[in-house]
């Protein structure tokens, strides 16, 4: 196989799974993909330029890991590797389009909030034939999906470490794509509580509350792709994580949410 900087991860996988170990071994952020859940969820919006990025490495040690695979590095032409870290051409929509939108999420992020309510009711609000830029600390990932999956192309572009800026176009006559029910409920914590007291598969722990977005969702998704056929997952959360639950409602889980007091949410994850 034939690869390059724009070379999908997923792609990489389904041509040989040993990639998997391979890049995972090259920095600690790509272990994630050893799990199958985040491997699911992140390999197939990802290219071998933007994983580099994301792991602070280079995409030459991408090549280095995969060429001994059996791949073929054929450089994509224009500039060199080093110079397309740094920069990636826009698509045409982005250059021709004459009215983007921007939303500067970051001051939600700080007050401990998630934007998703707000990007979601900017993008339904958006001009067809307009952008909708979104302004964040991290690559949205689940943000991503969410808009491609309702038909928007995206493309982002990382000014800084902690600065990234994700337009999303929105074309003429939005993309109808049926979404797999989700299997979540919103309940009172005693519906929770007669459910753990059944005992009828064992339970995981998990505490996130203490750690900053989006790592609480990286941790969920990781702790579920370690659970065996007969455990659930009980997660104490800060907030109702919404990017979760879009993709917990793609995932073969039944999902009880209670929304205790101010700061203090509980989620049953079961199969």
């Amino acid at each position: 196989m034939i690869i390059n900087q724009f070379t999908k991860i997923s792609e990489l996988i389904k041509a040989n799974d040993l990639c998997i170990d391979a890049i995972a071994s090259i920095a600690k952020p790509l272990r994630k993909i050893k799990i199958p859940i985040l491997r699911k969820v992140l390999t197939p919006r990802v290219n071998i330029m933007e994983a580099a990025k994301i792991a602070n490495c280079s995409v030459d040690d991408f090549r280095r890991v995969l060429e001994p695979l059996g791949f073929t590095w054929e450089e994509a032409s224009g500039p060199k590797t080093s110079e397309l870290e740094k920069v990636q051409n826009k698509p045409g929509w982005l250059l021709e389009c004459e009215q983007i939108v921007p939303l500067d999420v970051r001051p939600i992020l700080d007050a401990d909030r998630d934007p998703l309510k707000e990007i979601m009711a900017a993008y339904k609000s958006l001009p067809e034939k307009a952008v909708l830029e979104i302004i964040n600390t991290f690559l949205p990932f689940p943000l991503i999906s969410r808009l491609e999956d309702k038909g928007a192309f995206s493309y982002t572009d990382e000014v800084s470490k902690t600065e990234f800026h994700t337009y999303f176009y929105k074309p003429m006559g939005e993309k109808a794509v049926a979404k797999i029910e989700s299997m979540i409920s919103f309940v009172s914590f005693d519906v929770i509580e007669g459910i753990l007291n059944k005992k009828s598969f064992d339970m995981v722990e998990l505490d996130v509350r203490s750690l900053p977005m989006p790592q609480p969702m990286e941790r969920i998704l990781e702790t579920l792709g370690q659970l065996k056929a007969n455990e659930g997952l009980f997660v104490q959360h800060k907030k109702v994580p919404l990017y979760l639950l879009e993709e917990l409602g793609n995932l073969p889980y039944r999902v009880f949410v209670s929304e205790i007091a101010e700061g203090d949410v509980r989620i049953l994850i079961h199969p």
